[in-house]
């Protein structure tokens, strides 16, 4: 977001001027625009929601939006309503003021600077992971790096991951995969390659707001029914059971809380997938686990990545090493993950990234309450 802000502060029409910016979100781009806005001394308006919650609306406050107004269904709703009514409103001038203020609208997710500023995710990844190999030339071809899973609203995320791989990468040996993820609810992505064409969502009726977007970008379908040579790209659904069951495995295993957006990646990572498939790619993932307990080692035996100390990549091979008797039963009894059903090709030297994109809008009660929700067979 502030790749955007800086995009428009730097761009030759608004030199000197005095610039207001505008932004819909369901949440979370509308907070990061406030602070990258505030952090360089230009007011910023946020619309969202209705659905939105009372939390979301006091953290936009509290950052320093200039105001915070709900208004419609969806993102969408949202943002007809700044563009064609909030921005053209002449009360929002100052009185007296001799400099005319610019009002700009900043896209939560379609623009070519959200892309670039999400690329930066892959420049850390290319610097942070060790080499998956000793030899030198390869070390320069390849990012270390076998899969990536993320989670699609609009699709800005996944763009910009795109963009950096190939941004990252000269002589491309390997295939590397990308996993796209939607609730059952927002799923604009999976149904706009599965009709080969954009998909405009009547509703969004999942509990992952900030996914809520009812169409993804036209890039976003570009990449995802021509991607670019050695990036394969794969789209998988899950309820929103399954993303609370990804919440309360990460915040059991890592003390991390996080939103349903966020969660339902890492379920797609290490989640038991009972619903077979029919293609590798492009393919819905039904989900039947009724509950979660909270405990994976001591159920499952080190079956999440999370909860083992070995660098194990994936979810169905991570006990396989152990001698105790136990285990190995647990292990043969475990079925695939969402990941290992989806990219078959992953072994346990393979290196999985999780991209967890923020999540801000949850709280210690709306974990407790997905987790009585889940005892009680939520699926």
């Amino acid at each position: 977001m502030a790749s955007l802000i800086l995009h428009h502060i730097h761009h030759p029409s608004n030199t000197h001027k005095k610039l207001h910016f505008f932004i819909n979100s369901g949440g979370n781009a509308g907070l990061a625009a406030v602070c990258a806005a505030r952090s360089l001394s230009y007011p910023c308006t946020v619309v969202v929601p209705l659905s939105t919650s009372r939390l979301m609306v006091d953290k936009l406050c509290a950052a320093g939006a200039t105001r915070v107004i709900q208004f419609g269904d969806t993102i969408a709703a949202a943002g007809e309503y700044m563009t064609n009514i909030l921005m053209k409103d002449q009360k929002e001038e100052r009185e007296g003021e001799k400099k005319k203020v610019e009002k700009i609208a900043l896209h939560p997710f379609d623009h070519e600077a959200i892309w670039e500023g999400n690329s930066t995710i892959v420049d850390e990844l290319a610097v942070q992971l060790p080499p998956a190999t000793d030899n030198e030339e390869e070390q320069e071809d390849e990012l270390p790096m076998d899969a990536v899973i993320c989670s699609v609203g609009g699709g800005g995320l996944m763009n910009g991951l795109i963009q950096g791989i190939q941004r990252h990468r000269r002589s491309p040996r390997k295939d590397i995969h990308i996993l796209a993820v939607e609730t059952d609810g927002t799923q604009s992505m999976n149904l706009a390659i599965s009709s080969r064409q954009l998909v405009t969502l009547p509703k969004i009726t999942s509990m992952a707001v900030s996914l809520a977007c009812v169409r993804v970008s036209q890039r976003t379908f570009e990449y995802c029914i021509d991607p670019p040579e050695k990036i394969k790209i794969h789209s998988a659904v899950l309820s929103d059971a399954a993303a609370a069951r990804g919440c309360l495995r990460l915040a059991d295993d890592e003390r991390v809380l996080v939103e349903l957006a966020c969660g339902v990646c890492v379920e797609a990572a290490v989640g038991d997938a009972s619903v077979k498939i029919n293609s590798r790619k492009r393919g819905r993932v039904a989900d039947r686990d009724g509950g979660y307990d909270g405990d994976i080692k001591k159920k499952r035996v080190c079956a999440s990545p999370l909860a083992c100390p070995s660098d194990s990549g994936i979810a169905s091979s991570a006990s396989s090493s152990s001698s105790d008797t136990e285990s190995d039963i647990v292990s043969d009894q475990l079925t695939p993950s969402y990941l290992r059903q989806m990219i078959p090709d992953l072994t346990p030297q393979s290196r999985v990234v999780i991209i967890v994109c923020g999540g801000s809008n949850v709280t210690t009660g709306l974990a407790s309450e997905w987790r009585e929700r889940l005892a009680n067979g939520w699926i």
